[in-house]
């Protein structure tokens, strides 16, 4: 393991730290340099960067991934009120793209928006019932031409669901 190795710079009330840990350059920021509370954890290994945003709290509010300057992963954001990490909402980007599942979630961890994207195009919506948040009702296909350019994990997905559950798809 590589000596850790920091450097702090103080302006407008600002702190950041940086330094490197194994292969990866690390950038620490803060909300103001008395109190030293954590605004964001930026982790660069080579071409990619994820970067953690925390509330003024220290609560983790997003998590987010980049590829070459470009959005590209997983975007998670996390619900303020629980420390728990508990999910608001999940994206998946490819080249900058919405690309796959988009999922939000509401005070109780249940589904309450499902959509699958293909290189930023809405493909399909999942429908609940109202009274049963997590119980899928209908699947709205929303742009037929591209449903074989989902994600090939999205695309099985919906395959398997047309399968399994055909009456979703003629309401």
């Amino acid at each position: 393991m590589q000596e850790k190795k920091t450097t702090y710079y103080r302006a407008a009330r600002v702190a950041t730290e940086t330094y490197h840990e194994d292969d990866a350059f690390i950038t620490k920021r803060y909300y103001d340099d008395k109190s030293n509370t954590l605004k964001e954890i930026v982790t660069v290994r080579g071409t990619s960067k994820e970067i953690k945003h925390f509330t003024p709290s220290g609560v983790l509010s997003k998590k987010e991934n980049f590829v070459k300057g470009v959005r590209h992963g997983i975007e998670t954001r996390y619900v303020i009120p629980k420390a728990n990490e508990s999910v608001k909402s999940s994206k998946t980007y490819e080249d900058g793209k919405l690309h796959g599942e988009c999922i939000t979630y509401d005070q109780h961890d249940k589904i309450i928006k499902q959509e699958l994207f293909a290189l930023g195009k809405l493909v399909v919506q999942y429908i609940r019932k109202d009274d049963l948040a997590n119980d899928i009702e209908a699947v709205k296909i929303v742009d037929k031409e591209n449903i074989e350019k989902l994600p090939k994990a999205a695309y099985d997905k919906l395959q398997a669901d047309m399968t399994n559950n055909p009456e979703w798809f003629t309401k």
